[in-house]
């Protein structure tokens, strides 16, 4: 059966609400969810689905920021960029991330765009959910390392503080 959705398709920090564009009139509500990794993000994805999206009359919006170089998060973890083909494995993983869960919602009815960021987390994904006007934002916090506890919760100390909409962060751990 075909979707009665617009072709689903990874954006860049290019595009615009254009993209939301809904040929059957307006959406109640415009979701962003802010993904990372496939595990947390699948708890994080199914509690929103659970909790907060209606299939029928809001727009599922899929975000992943992440910086144009990691070597300064590498270097935090004790690694280093082998090559500058890392960053292009970057993007490439980050298009992995919002596909494998834009394309599993579309198919299960959702109206659905993914965007993939690149830039500083927190500045990129409230400059998006701005331009998109989004309604709600789900985020998930999960324990890390205790490096990768301060990056994570400055993050989120950013985006609870500059954000115009309302915001829930999931535990996913």
């Amino acid at each position: 059966m075909a979707s009665k959705h617009p072709e689903y398709k990874v954006h860049g920090n290019e595009a615009t609400a254009d993209v939301l564009f809904h040929p059957h009139g307006h959406r109640k509500n415009i979701v962003a969810i802010s993904i990372k990794d496939t595990k947390s993000s699948e708890k994080l994805l199914d509690w929103a689905l659970n909790n907060i999206i209606d299939r029928e009359s809001d727009t599922v919006v899929l975000i992943n920021a992440h910086m144009p170089d990691r070597g300064v998060d590498l270097a935090v973890r004790g690694g280093y960029i082998e090559s500058p083909l890392d960053s292009e494995n970057e993007i490439e993983r980050s298009h992995g991330i919002v596909n494998k869960f834009g394309h599993q919602l579309q198919d299960d009815g959702y109206h659905v765009q993914a965007f993939s960021l690149i830039g500083n987390p927190g500045q990129e994904i409230i400059k998006k959910i701005t331009e998109l006007n989004v309604t709600h934002l789900v985020l998930g916090e999960k324990g890390f390392s205790s490096s990768g506890k301060v990056i994570q919760d400055n993050v989120v100390k950013y985006i609870t503080k500059h954000c115009k909409c309302a915001i829930t962060i999931v535990k996913t751990t």
